[in-house]
């Protein structure tokens, strides 16, 4: 089973590299931020209330963190460890600090390990108080995704990627400890583990007690002795399923450990989980968040004119731009185009560089909308009173609907 999770992790740490070149290249304007979970997670407060996204996220954001939250709570947190590219990093290195013999075994059981563990729930809700307060990505330059993996330099910090460096030669010391202490979609899918009935549980009739399960937990969470594991930091890696020499581990389904009482020549005693569908089941949960952020596409940002009730028949046109990277750059093009009559309603998506506008072509065009676009706005500084045309944005391509 290991093979196959590896598999699973490989197939996303590439896929995340092939999108950050492919931006950086030009051919794309989503880069691995857009599909990040944990800005579904940030965001959420502020959506539900404003209808809109902070800065560069956008439903798909969102739409996967609700499928990998439900995930987590059918089938615990898989994502952690056989999806997010941090977790397979992580994994990385905590292979490299063992078999340099660096590793601290041990550590998480310990008081101290425990007590540091619970930091990020303080964390998380500190990330999630300030992203609403301050309406941005306050967690942007802490983030090992974003700093590590995007290629982007826009709210990275100079000493980001020397932190992120520091944390990264730590967990050759401590195992995984990013995710442990830091990571705040961690911390939310590890309580949304606690809700779920599926985890890792031992059949004593078969049990050995050679311990051999709590020794090669990669999270160092002590299976034996909890018998069903109720640990948060729990991500169905199933590595201690695969340890077991007498295989009496088992995916149980259910709240309790399972009984020692039972008859030696009775089957197990407890519903459980084949441990091959735990795979089919987070290619599920990934295929069915992806189905439904490109079916059903909510935008970062939307904006009704003037003209949106004068009762006209409007038009569609899609417009894919350079320079739309966030909410305040949709903003900013939305004031630019207050000055075009007939623009009737604005979406923006910003991950795809697009603009969806509803227009009443009895007034305007979509050529007309470009030029406005790119003739940009004058601005007054209100402290100079000096004016300045802002001039942000360039059209790459027309889209009109059909």
């Amino acid at each position: 089973m290991q093979k196959i999770r590896h598999a699973f992790q490989m197939l996303f740490l590439v896929a995340v590299g092939i999108l950050t070149f492919r931006h950086l290249s030009g051919f794309t304007k989503a880069h691995c931020e857009s599909y990040c979970p944990g800005g579904g997670l940030e965001s959420i407060g502020f959506y539900l209330k404003n209808g809109a996204f902070l800065c560069a996220t956008s439903g798909i954001n969102l739409i996967l963190f609700v499928a990998i939250l439900g995930g987590t709570i059918v089938m615990g947190r898989a994502f952690c460890s056989w999806v997010c590219p941090v977790g397979t990093l992580m994994e990385g290195l905590r292979a490299a600090g063992r078999q340099a013999g660096m590793l601290w075994q041990g550590f998480w059981c310990t008081t101290g390990g425990q007590w540091l563990g619970r930091l990020r729930y303080p964390i998380l809700v500190a990330v999630l108080y300030f992203t609403y307060a301050v309406t941005d990505l306050v967690f942007r330059p802490f983030c090992l995704y974003y700093v590590g993996f995007s290629g982007q330099d826009h709210e990275v910090e100079w000493w980001s990627k020397w932190v992120m460096l520091a944390l990264s030669l730590a967990s050759l010391y401590l195992p995984f400890v990013w995710c442990k202490v830091i990571c705040p979609l961690g911390a939310s899918l590890g309580v949304a583990r606690l809700l779920g009935p599926v985890s890792p549980v031992i059949d004593e009739k078969d049990c050995t007690a050679c311990r051999l399960c709590s020794r090669e937990c990669p999270q160092q969470i002590n299976v034996f002795e909890e018998k069903r594991v109720w640990s948060t930091d729990c991500t169905e890696c199933l590595v201690c399923l695969d340890a077991c020499p007498t295989q009496c581990l088992h995916l149980g389904i259910g709240y309790r450990p399972w009984p020692a009482d039972r008859p030696t020549d009775g089957d197990r005693p407890g519903p459980s989980l084949p441990r091959k569908a735990l795979p089919w089941l987070v290619a599920a949960m990934m295929g069915a968040g992806f189905l439904f952020a490109f079916r059903y596409p909510l935008p970062t940002m939307s904006k009704t004119f003037p003209a949106f009730s004068s009762g006209a028949t409007f038009a569609r046109v899609d417009l894919v731009l350079t320079g739309l990277r966030c909410r305040g750059t949709a903003n900013t093009l939305a004031w630019i185009l207050e000055e075009e009559p007939g623009v009737a309603a604005l979406d923006a998506y910003v991950a795809e560089g697009k603009v969806r506008l509803l227009y009443d072509p009895a007034r305007t065009s979509p050529e007309k909308l470009v030029d406005r676009i790119h003739a940009g706005r004058l601005w007054k500084n209100p402290k100079t009173n000096q004016e300045k045309r802002l001039q942000p944005f360039k059209v790459e391509s027309i889209h009109p609907a059909p």
